[in-house]
Order: structure tokens, then C-alpha cells, then sequence
């Protein structure tokens, strides 16, 4: 992947901080056109990244998903109030609830600090009729105050 300055003005995330960035309990946000009037939507997505990749999950009638299988191209943010990164990225749908439960199980415990909560197995029961999603970026842009 190409790793690059997102604003002349700002500084670049070295690979360390844009790792430290990606670890933090925050959103994803992918921006993609809408499958059913071909207007832009922005979605957030729990996420974790490993080897060049986001993995999330969405409910597999939605209008994320079905929005992604028909335009995999999208644009992604992670950011906070000081620094982020961006960029063009490729999505991969996957219907497969066991790959989806998987997913949805580190992000639970990424984001809620385990599976133990009944809001943690409230949602990893509702994983069966979830999609897995992959995406790879083409590049990843970064920025510093």
C-alpha cells in the first residue's frame, strides 16, 4: 500500500502513529454511493485493521452492504482532533455469518472489552445476519497538527 502526506500544510504520520491511531476505539467512516439513488452515504463501521486491511460488518439486507456489492470503490476516515488518515480504498462483501461472527466478536471486544455484556451478546447473536466487509486500501494518506 502507499503510504503518503495528506495535506502539504500538515505533517505525516510516521508508521507507528498511524498504528497507535488505528488501535484507538473510534469509527471508521466510509464514504460510498448509494445503491438505490446513486447519491453519496457516509457510513461509520467499528473496525479492526490487520495486514493493510479494515474488517467490519453490516446487516446483510442493508443498504450499506448492498450499496458496496453493487460499487466496491470507497473513500475512508479515521481521524481525531489532531491528526487522521484517509484514502481511496477497494470493499469486499462477504456472505458468510460464521466469517461475520468472527469479526464481530474482536470488534465487540476491541470496542465493548469483551464478550461478557448482555449488549456484547445481544450483538454477536444478531451477527447471523450480518456480511463480513474487507477493505483494502489502494493508498492511505495521514496528517498531523
Amino acid at each position: 500500500m502507499d503510504y503518503r502526506l495528506a495535506d502539504p500544510e500538515l505533517k505525516e504520520m510516521d508508521k507507528n502513529e498511524v498504528s497507535e491511531l488505528l488501535n484507538q476505539r473510534i469509527y471508521l467512516r466510509v464514504a460510498m454511493i448509494n445503491a438505490r439513488d446513486g447519491t453519496p452515504l457516509v457510513h461509520p463501521i467499528w473496525y479492526y485493521f490487520n495486514d493493510e486491511k479494515f474488517y467490519g460488518v453490516s446487516n446483510t439486507g442493508g443498504i450499506k452492504i448492498q450499496s458496496l456489492k453493487k460499487n466496491p470503490d470507497v473513500y475512508f476516515l479515521v481521524d481525531v482532533v489532531d491528526r487522521g488518515v484517509r484514502g481511496k480504498a477497494r470493499a469486499k462483501v462477504i456472505d458468510d455469518p460464521s466469517y461475520a461472527k468472527e469479526i464481530t466478536a474482536r470488534n465487540l471486544t476491541r470496542y465493548l472489552g469483551s464478550l461478557d455484556s448482555p449488549k456484547a451478546k445481544e450483538r454477536l447473536e444478531f451477527s447471523k445476519n450480518y456480511s463480513a466487509i474487507e477493505i483494502t486500501p489502494v493508498y492511505m494518506a495521514s496528517w498531523k497538527v
